[in-house]
């Protein structure tokens, strides 16, 4: 099957305005006082410029991450993840499961949990979830991407979407590069898993939905809606910096 819509594609088959799928995103700034590894300075306009060239990457793919909210908030088992710090020297990744607050993790759509620092660039769980840090580094590769952390975003949630890596240079899924292309068949695949999403919605049902809230007097949630439609087809594919011999650390 994904064989046969990877195939359509190469033919020239394009997907259809209509049928761009987007995903609610929900967008989690964890702080922590006592602990500046996980304490994140992201402002929701950093938030908002990081989320804004994800799309430009995954518009290859016809996908769209709309934001549903950025949640500044305390992270989760603060009190656990510094006892098992201090007594190994430092967290285990494993221990970043933990830092996410339990009142907003019910949401239909997926989430991004920004930290300050990790032992590695991002981390996908094998759940609804990604952890990433804010600091992550990365080497540059010929038309790879400007910046890491919008790239370590959509290699992440590559993986929520079932893409394993893959490490050709240039590609979104290697590991640690500036690359961001997708093949055929990764398009094929992110959009079959995408549309199983809880949440997800084509441009086509996202039109309907948004004039039906408005009907029914929610303003708030219908601009949020309208929001989303706006932001289709403006996404811009992702500038390339590339300068062989320096290593990325923005």
């Amino acid at each position: 099957m994904l064989a046969a819509l990877a195939w359509g594609w190469l033919s020239g088959n394009a997907i259809a305005a209509e049928e761009v799928i987007v995903l609610p995103l929900r967008v989690h700034v964890l702080t922590a006082d006592d602990l500046p590894e996980v304490d994140c300075q992201l402002s929701d306009e950093d938030v908002r410029r990081v989320v804004g060239k994800v799309n430009g990457i995954w518009s290859a793919a016809r996908i769209h991450w709309g934001v549903e909210s950025i949640v500044r908030e305390p992270a989760g088992g603060q009190r656990r993840f510094q006892l098992v710090r201090d007594l190994e020297g430092q967290a285990p990744l494993g221990m970043f499961r933990i830092l996410r607050p339990e009142g907003t993790r019910r949401f239909d759509g997926l989430h991004v949990y920004y930290v300050h620092r990790m032992p590695v660039n991002g981390v996908y769980m094998d759940e609804d979830f990604a952890i990433v840090q804010e600091t992550a580094r990365l080497r540059e590769v010929e038309g790879g991407i400007d910046e890491p952390l919008p790239r370590v975003t959509a290699h992440e949630l590559g993986h929520v979407l079932g893409l394993p890596h893959r490490q050709d240079t240039t590609n979104l899924l290697a590991s640690g590069t500036t690359g961001t292309t997708l093949n055929a068949l990764e398009i094929a695949a992110s959009r079959k898993a995408a549309a199983k999403v809880p949440g997800a919605m084509t441009a086509a049902t996202l039109r309907v939905a948004a004039e039906e809230t408005e009907a029914q007097g929610k303003a708030e949630r219908g601009r949020l809606l309208r929001g989303w439609l706006a932001e289709i087809g403006k996404a811009e594919e992702p500038t390339a910096s590339f300068r062989p011999g320096r290593e990325n650390s923005r």
